[in-house]
């Protein structure tokens, strides 16, 4: 292992708590919600395990996390520290550049670090690891095993399982706070005694500044189910969990995208009526690169404006893909006799998997659904579609499939038309629409969708469901 190693040195006893150790090691200065919390961690109340929901940007990898995996590795000889994630680029590039950072402060410690490994002259160890496998995280046994789990809204039930049959001495979980649902929900609604548990507003970091809160609030509206998670650290209502793309996978695949791979191209289009937008989407590989937007009332101006977007991002006519639902039809046809003889998708056609959804449309937002789930691909930095994305519901069919809520549904909830949406889940999905060569989707269960939104429900009473 490659390694920077420096020689062992006694620590002051003074320093053997976390607080006084994030102080004295690292010049830490520290909010009185981090102090609160190390208390915790260090044992001052008395139960090791402490929970952390926090707004974004909070400081609770980087003061709280990091310097608590290196204080115990440090205070406790020959002990064992796990890092862990929903996904493993959380580990390696959130929680380990942080890690490794506070490391390089201390000296006199024989410390040898390598990308997610941390091993110190006294015999303990720091591990960044991350699983879907619960058999594989158990196994991990010391007489001083602490556990931080960050981002903790995103790690399986599964694996807190399997942590509990690894009684750790000691136990850290932060996130930002997602759905009414998961392990980490139950920690602060079912489970509180069990548990000393910490909430973290924007208002109580005062590096977070009151101009970039209202920017949020401007950005998003108060209401929004994702400001209660950002800015107050509050989890979102049950019925958030409906949508199709919860604002917590999103965030999460913003925040672990995937390398660039992959070489073929994509383009989506919605074509717009009335007074909404026209969209197109870009997708080389596993990249959603860029958004085309304009308003134009007049159908064949749109036309005209179309091929010239085409052409000046060097499509072909085979890599263009629009829905014929609608207005879509004539503008196709009027694509066609410009020479533009694009592939054409109903929306509202039979979906490959009829079984399980009620449409083409339904079928091709959840293939986007489960990508972002599984952090496989990466979208541009657009805030109208990010809201455009976490905005729809899905239902449940009389038969039992999956449904979209309808575009008159969302305007009735005051919401606009899902215009750069539909662009991108063309982009992404249209084309295994047609060959069945996209990446595999997860087909969803719709006893998971009403049980998760209410809270261990199963199906509506006389619901069948065929999957």
């Amino acid at each position: 292992m490659s390694a920077t190693t420096t020689k062992t040195k006694k620590l002051d006893p003074s320093v053997t708590d976390l607080e006084n150790f994030s102080k004295e090691i690292f010049g830490m200065e520290l909010y009185p919600w981090q102090r609160k919390a190390m208390k915790g961690i260090t044992g001052k109340g008395g139960k090791c395990r402490v929970a952390v929901r926090a707004a974004n940007g909070s400081g609770k990898t980087t003061h709280l996390a990091a310097p608590a995996a290196l204080w115990h590795a440090l205070i406790y000889p020959n002990s064992i520290t796990i890092t862990t994630s929903g996904v493993y680029r959380q580990v390696k590039e959130q929680m380990w550049p942080c890690i490794r950072s506070l490391a390089a402060k201390v000296k006199g410690w024989g410390i040898q670090v390598n990308q997610t490994d941390l091993v110190t002259s006294t015999g303990s160890r720091i591990i960044g690891f991350s699983t879907d496998d619960p058999g594989r995280f158990e196994g991990w046994h010391a007489d001083n095993l602490m556990i931080i789990c960050d981002e903790s809204k995103t790690v399986q039930d599964g694996i807190f399982e399997a942590i509990a049959r690894c009684q750790p001495s000691r136990q850290l979980v932060i996130s930002s706070p997602g759905g009414t649902s998961g392990e980490f929900w139950r920690i602060f609604n079912k489970q509180q005694h069990l548990w000393d548990l910490h909430k973290v507003t924007a208002y109580d970091c005062p590096h977070i500044s009151e101009q970039w809160i209202e920017e949020q609030f401007e950005r998003w509206g108060r209401d929004h189910p994702l400001i209660k998670s950002m800015v107050f650290g509050e989890f979102m209502e049950a019925d958030d969990e409906r949508l199709v793309i919860p604002y917590a996978t999103l965030d999460n695949a913003i925040a672990n995208p995937p390398r660039k791979s992959g070489k073929d191209v994509t383009c989506g289009v919605d074509f717009a009526g009335g007074g909404d937008e026209n969209a197109m989407a870009i997708r080389r590989g596993n990249k959603v690169e860029k958004i085309i937007t304009w308003r134009d009332k007049d159908t064949m101006a749109s036309v005209g404006r179309f091929i010239i977007e085409f052409k000046k991002e060097g499509l072909k006519e085979d890599q263009i893909y629009c829905d014929v639902g609608g207005l879509g039809l004539p503008m196709a046809d009027a694509l066609r006799e410009a020479g533009w003889n694009i592939h054409r998708i109903n929306f509202g056609g039979r979906a490959q998997d009829s079984d399980a959804f009620v449409n083409r449309s339904v079928e091709m937002w959840f293939t986007l659904a489960r990508l972002l789930e599984k952090c496989e691909i990466i979208l541009p930095d657009d805030e109208v579609l990010s809201q455009q994305l976490t905005q729809r519901r899905c239902s449940a069919s009389k038969n039992g499939k999956l449904n979209l809520e309808s575009k008159s549904e969302m305007k009735s909830r005051g919401l606009a038309s899902p215009d750069r949406a539909d662009a991108v889940v063309m982009a992404v999905a249209a084309k295994g629409q047609l060959d069945d060569m996209l990446m595999e989707y997860v087909r969803p269960s719709i006893h998971d969708v009403f049980r998760e939104a209410n809270q261990g429900d199963d199906l509506p009473e006389g619901m069948h469901v065929g999957l």
